[in-house]
């Protein structure tokens, strides 16, 4: 029972018992160094404290880094829709503080895809984007961020969403942080998306459903 009532364990809505939270695993984290610049991340998706260890070995490794702006991808926990939604609100608030949204930024992605509009749907759960924001504010300085949720993570969209953001970021300081069912998916899944991820073949991670996660 008392690994069933662990594994059942969310994060804190208050603010001081979040942060506790946060800063606690961040504190205990050792990730493996990495050379150079961190452009994305991938994170799990799910509230569950059982995947705090491992978003906070993720988010240690931009101690030290500045970004301008935080890109936050994630799929709909509210049902699917054929589309890219960013929110419409101009600040995101958290238990932590307030983040103002790229206004620009964002209207750039709406303007680059005719998938992507600027829509609450999807947006403002518990799990996906939310879970992500109390980390990057205990790491981060001084960013914006651009909350976009997939109603739909069909190849053809990961496609065009890739491309916007690649096209409107060119010659900034973004982050990418994409959150996943990482704490759903099996051991050898993650090997094999791992694989397929580190070769960057791209065409074998789409086509074999064992590696996606």
């Amino acid at each position: 029972m008392a690994l069933l009532r662990l594994d059942r364990a969310i994060y804190a809505s208050q603010p001081r018992p979040l942060q506790h939270q946060v800063s606690g695993y961040l504190k205990a984290a050792r990730p493996a160094p990495v050379e150079g610049e961190i452009y994305a991340l991938i994170v799990p998706d799910s509230n569950l404290l059982s995947g705090a260890r491992v978003a906070a070995e993720v988010y240690k490794l931009l101690e030290g880094r500045r970004y301008d702006t935080v890109v936050l991808i994630a799929p709909s926990h509210t049902g699917s829709f054929p589309r890219i939604h960013i929110c419409s609100v101009d600040q995101y608030d958290t238990p932590l503080g307030t983040l103002l949204v790229d206004d620009r930024l964002r209207h750039e992605l709406c303007d680059e895809d005719d998938d992507i509009f600027l829509d609450d749907s999807g947006h403002f759960h518990t799990e996906g984007i939310d879970v992500q924001l109390p980390y990057l504010q205990t790491m981060l300085d001084a960013f914006s961020i651009v909350p976009v949720v997939m109603g739909d993570e069909s190849p053809a969209f990961c496609y065009e969403l890739g491309r916007a953001i690649g096209e409107i970021t060119y010659n900034q300081r973004p982050l990418v942080v994409a959150s996943a069912d990482v704490l759903g998916a099996s051991d050898a899944h993650l090997a094999e998306f791992k694989a397929c991820f580190e070769t960057a073949d791209v065409a074998r991670l789409i086509a074999n459903p064992k590696s996606k996660i």
